[in-house]
């Protein structure tokens, strides 16, 4: 029995040291960037993919949501993607040519990777579809005002003032403004790969 829970033992940390390090690669992150991701030191996520050392499930957790994918997929190796869309929901916790009225609020700081964009969408405005950002890039909103309907690849979620999202934006995505009266007032900050 104590062999078999061995070996079981040593087969889920090897698939996760791969899954791990194959996602991380494939993603295009350093050790350091998916450090800073999921908030977990750069030498604790080599330990893992070399398979030196066995993640707690927080661990796990964290690496799979910063490679953005489901942790059972990191453990089993699978294709189980997380969902492009991440809503946050009132009171759940803390450019190019368009209609819509933009504003660049600047990079967060020289050759950042970080834009801030405000976006006043008139009523019944579809902003898109754009085109798809490099794999990693995420865009996180905010509704300040009206309601979104927010589109990445072939998932949809409806937002209202006081909502957020976190999209993967690997994909191509949309963003509209589906009432007929009230614009909408969004504010993005776009995390390029």
């Amino acid at each position: 029995m104590e062999n078999s829970l061995s070996t079981l033992e040593d087969d889920v940390s090897l698939r996760l040291s791969r899954s791990v390090k194959q996602r991380r690669e494939a993603a295009g992150f350093s050790l350091r960037m998916l450090a800073a991701r999921s908030g977990i030191s750069s030498s604790m996520i080599s330990d893992i993919e070399r398979a030196t050392k066995s993640p707690t499930v927080t661990t796990v957790v964290r690496l799979a949501r910063a490679l953005g994918v489901t942790a059972a997929a990191l453990v089993d190796g699978g294709t189980g993607l997380a969902p492009r869309i991440r809503v946050l929901r009132r009171g759940d916790g803390a450019g190019g040519e368009h209609p819509a009225r933009w504003k660049s609020l600047g990079a967060a700081a020289p050759g950042s990777r970080i834009d801030f964009v405000r976006y006043q969408i008139p009523p019944s405005t579809v902003l898109g579809p754009a085109a798809a950002h490099a794999p990693g890039t995420v865009e996180h909103m905010h509704v300040a005002t009206g309601t979104v309907r927010v589109t990445v690849g072939d998932e949809t979620a409806e937002l209202v003032a006081g909502d957020g999202c976190s999209c993967r934006t690997d994909a191509p995505h949309a963003i509209e403004n589906p009432d007929p009266s009230a614009e909408a007032l969004i504010y993005l900050i776009v995390e390029r790969a």
